[in-house]
């Protein structure tokens, strides 16, 4: 599979709704080092479940995560993702980007595409307050059901009185260069 193949078939997917796409060069190995091209690229939320579709119709599959975090006034959320994974030709790693306003945190699930996807997606139910209109389990993975505090959302009122203890980067106090790494 060439990175090539899958933004232009992204490409005519979704023509204006794929912002941004760039094809990154990455060195792997150890022994002996080449250079894959991964595709990273924004897409609108509403977008995502055919941007997945269509890297599906190219071959299986594969979920890695979707990570997120607390940008401010915005959640964003990347699907990392694998096509054409465990094939001969290799496989191409996509990262697709897509900023969920806080107001209205809510992505459509992509469970019916792809299932392995459920437990990252209710991952970021519980950390982050993030709805997934379609996914066919709520319940917490991680975290108590009843906890009423989304961990990773930075605006959390109620957050410090779930905390037990802090690291010092977390009051925000800068990290020193004689602490290590």
């Amino acid at each position: 599979m060439r990175a090539e193949r899958v933004l232009q078939a992204l490409t005519a997917s979704l023509g204006e709704k794929l912002r941004n796409p760039e094809l990154r060069p990455r060195e792997v190995g150890v022994r002996r080092k080449w250079t894959v091209e991964e595709i990273w690229a924004e897409v609108p939320r509403e977008a995502i479940p055919q941007a997945v579709a269509t890297l599906k119709n190219l071959g299986p599959l594969h979920i890695s995560i979707i990570s997120g975090h607390d940008a401010g006034d915005v959640i964003e959320l990347l699907y990392h993702l694998a096509v054409g994974f465990g094939t001969e030709g290799g496989e191409v790693m996509v990262t697709l980007r897509t900023f969920l306003p806080k107001s209205d945190p809510r992505v459509p699930s992509i469970c019916g595409i792809l299932p392995g996807a459920e437990t990252t997606e209710r991952e970021k139910i519980e950390f982050l307050g993030v709805e997934f209109p379609g996914i066919p389990r709520r319940d917490h993975v991680f975290l108590p059901d009843d906890l009423p505090v989304h961990p990773w959302r930075r605006d959390e009122p109620e957050l410090e009185k779930f905390l037990h203890r802090m690291v010092e980067w977390e009051k925000g106090h800068e990290r020193k260069e004689s602490e290590g790494s």
